[in-house]
Parts: structure tokens; sequence; C-alpha cells
């Protein structure tokens, strides 16, 4: 094994702490984008909950056929 110097060990160690800020805010960063992306999710699903009941009461109502039952345009 090499001896190091003081010096040498002094710069490994700044290293080591400009490494680990870096990282620090690379966590922070993917943490605060993870947090936006859950209340994205949380809205899309809200949003697609409404669809549905939507279109469940559109069928309940009678306001949305079959393809079956649809009668072709009038061009064909």
């Amino acid at each position: 094994m090499t001896d190091l110097t003081v010096n040498e060990l002094k710069e490994q160690m700044s290293n080591i702490e400009i490494t680990q800020a870096f990282q620090d805010d690379t966590i922070e960063s993917l943490q605060k984008t993870v947090a936006i992306q859950h209340q994205e999710i949380q809205m899309l699903q809200k949003q697609m909950t409404l669809l549905s009941d939507y279109i469940k009461n559109m069928k309940e109502g009678g306001n949305i056929r079959l393809p079956s039952e649809e009668v072709p345009p009038p061009h064909y």
C-alpha cells in the first residue's frame, strides 16, 4: 500500500465531500420530482374516475349506443 501524504489525504477528502454534495443535491431534486409526479398521478386518477362515472351515466341514460347498434352515415 502506498503511503499518502497529508495533502493527498486532504485532497481525497475534499473530492469525497464535493461528490457527496452533488449527490445530496441530486437526491433532493429527485424527491421533489417524485412528490410532483405523485400529485399529478392523484389528479389523473380523479379525472379518470370522473370520466368513468360520466360514461356510465351516459350509457345508462341511453345516449351512447354500441357500435353494432349505430346506423351507418348517409353516404354509405
